[in-house]
């Protein structure tokens, strides 16, 4: 039971870090951003992210398949090596929103030069693209014969 909940506990928060990233995105739009609540959509994808990494983990360590399972398992390391990856270009983001949103409060009619705007834009595009092959390795890791 406790392999079942964890899987599902697991299969949620992925599920919300996704919504996360695509309301990121949609709030990037336009010329008239809410940095604020960019800012703080930006902090709940970043506190599911390590939600993530907590359930992971103790799927690993007290899940069915064991430790052993996920040592020798290439595609377990691959889907970990993307997280991390994805975790890397959210910083580009992260710094931006709170900066913008500091700027936002202090200067109302603050709005970041359009090259910025792109530039998380691109980095959240990529965030994005990098969720399919962390999805491939996940159903590969899955059916790894270990």
């Amino acid at each position: 039971m406790t392999d079942l909940l964890l899987a599902i506990a697991h299969h949620i928060l992925v599920f919300g870090l996704v919504a996360m990233l695509a309301v990121e995105r949609v709030l990037l739009r336009g010329s008239n951003i809410d940095f604020h609540r960019l800012a703080r959509v930006d902090t709940g994808y970043g506190a599911l992210a390590g939600l993530i990494l907590v359930v992971g983990a103790c799927r690993v360590l007290f899940g069915g398949k064991g430790w052993e399972f996920y040592d020798g398992n290439p595609y377990f390391w691959a889907k970990v090596a993307t997280f991390i990856l994805i975790g890397i270009v959210s910083i580009v983001p992260t710094v931006r929103y709170q900066a913008w949103a500091r700027l936002q409060k202090r200067y109302p009619a603050f709005t970041p030069p359009d090259k910025e705007v792109a530039r998380v834009r691109t980095a959240t595009g990529v965030q994005a693209l990098l969720l399919v092959p962390l999805l491939v390795f996940a159903a590969m890791m899955a059916r790894w014969p270990g």
